[in-house]
């Protein structure tokens, strides 16, 4: 069991952010330590916004109480997700530069919440602060296709340009081990998650939904940081994540939340021998 920190949005109800987080790295065996960076009734989806960011002395006091309190060395991976202002940027870079110099082996994985189908759904300034200080002590990175046009700053529109655009990532920033793109739309009416790396690029495809459901890229993130925080390969767990958000996606209906609760039981447990990883009841 390792302790995952995640830091993004909560909901009071339904399936985003830490409201993802908390059950699915529960269910595989590890210990959530949770902190939010907004708290709202539910996610904009539904047309009515309640509740709001923590406020920056709130935020900033928790991460920085979690050094003196001796947590650091126990986190074996970090989230970060959807971030409420600009101004919690710094407070995040403090606590995982910090905390990477405690477990440098330790797993960082960004989540880009920035945006999608070509609209930005944070405040602007959030993209240049996580491009440039986020970005650059990341293992890992998921953005969605708008999400690595706006980190790399080039044109993505089909799978040629999304590569492209992951391989300029990891030419830009030397502690990044790999990108996930997510989402990545082709004219045969199917998307794609792909993994590319230094070393490796894997594509799965899926059917294209009508429309695409909230919550599905944080639950790709979390079980790809769980599989991580187990010891295992980037691409085992890339293949996992993606494999078991969609099945998990392919029970929701609607667009609104993902049926996570009555479907945790399709996470495959994390398993591994001395020389293999298996995905149970996959394998």
């Amino acid at each position: 069991m390792e302790q995952i920190l995640s830091i993004q949005s909560a909901v009071t109800l339904g399936f985003v952010g830490n409201s993802v987080a908390g059950p699915v790295i529960t269910h595989l065996r590890h210990h959530p330590l949770l902190v939010d960076s907004v708290t709202l009734a539910a996610h904009p989806g539904y047309g009515l916004v309640a509740g709001d960011k923590i406020p920056d002395d709130i935020f900033s006091s928790i991460l920085n109480a979690l050094p003196p309190l001796g947590a650091l060395p126990h986190i074996g991976a970090v989230i970060t997700g959807y971030l409420g202002a600009p101004s919690q940027i710094d407070p995040i870079t403090k606590l995982i530069t910090t905390w990477q110099a405690e477990r440098p082996k330790g797993h960082y994985v960004l989540d880009p919440v920035l945006g999608d189908n070509g609209r930005i759904y944070v405040d602007k300034g959030l993209v240049s602060a996580m491009r440039d200080q986020l970005l650059p002590l990341a293992s890992f990175v998921t953005p969605n296709q708008f999400e690595l046009q706006l980190l790399s700053g080039l044109d993505v529109y089909d799978i040629a340009s999304a590569d492209a655009a992951a391989l300029h990532l990891l030419d830009q920033n030397p502690h990044l081990n790999g990108v996930v793109e997510t989402g990545i739309s082709t004219p045969q009416g199917r998307v794609h998650d792909r993994l590319v790396s230094r070393y490796d690029l894997v594509d799965l495809a899926y059917a294209k939904r009508a429309a695409g459901i909230a919550g599905s890229g944080d639950l790709l993130t979390v079980i790809l940081t769980s599989w991580l925080a187990a010891g295992m390969s980037f691409k085992d767990s890339f293949i996992a994540a993606s494999g078991q958000a969609h099945d998990i996606i392919d029970q929701s209906t609607g667009h609104l939340e993902i049926a996570l609760l009555e479907n945790l039981h399709r996470l495959t447990p994390i398993t591994k021998t001395a020389s293999t990883v298996k995905l149970d009841g996959l394998a």
